[in-house]
């Protein structure tokens, strides 16, 4: 597929995505996912969780991730497309739609809905987790560094960035 097409989709794409992204977008990740390695193959699980962890690493928002998969996509326009798709629909949504929910402060419906998000986007937050999982581990030992990881974060109060720090160290010396 040609560039100048790609990143018209890669922008439509986060574009409708980002309408959807309760929480951010790491809660709409799985779908882009699937849009960029399984339907059009522009990149590989390998290179799509390298870009998450770039992005991750990076200081600022997490939305960089898209700019990273529109760059690997599509280049500079592709990169800016998908900045612009991610950022500008909520934006404009957000700009028409804050006086209406301030006005509707103590209203049932507005309590019912902030009630009904909060489940909804852990659920897809985790699901971002098992995405991201299944393309980190590439054999027994990456699958015993992520169980570990999942068991500690889950059980103890150990801060991620020693977990971080640990699998870099065990990376380095080759063992993940």
């Amino acid at each position: 597929m040609k560039a100048s097409s790609a990143w018209l989709l890669i922008t439509a794409q986060f574009a409708l995505l980002s309408l959807l992204s309760f929480g951010g977008i790491n809660t709409v990740l799985p779908e882009v996912h699937r849009f960029v390695v399984d339907v059009h193959g522009w990149l590989s699980d390998s290179e799509f969780a390298d870009l998450f962890a770039i992005a991750q690493a990076a200081p600022g928002p997490n939305f960089l991730i898209a700019s990273l998969i529109g760059w690997q996509v599509a280049g500079l326009l592709g990169a800016v497309g998908a900045a612009l798709g991610i950022c500008g629909p909520p934006c404009i949504l957000t700009f028409f739609m804050a006086r209406l929910w301030q006005r509707f402060h103590g209203s049932m419906w507005r309590r019912a809905l902030q009630d009904g998000l909060a489940p909804l986007t852990v659920g897809l937050v985790l699901a971002t987790g098992y995405v991201l999982s299944r393309a980190a581990i590439h054999g027994w030992v990456t699958g015993a560094i992520t169980a570990a990881t999942v068991a500690l974060t889950l059980a103890t109060r150990v801060h991620p960035l020693w977990l971080f720090a640990v699998a870099g160290v065990l990376g380095i010396f080759g063992l993940a």
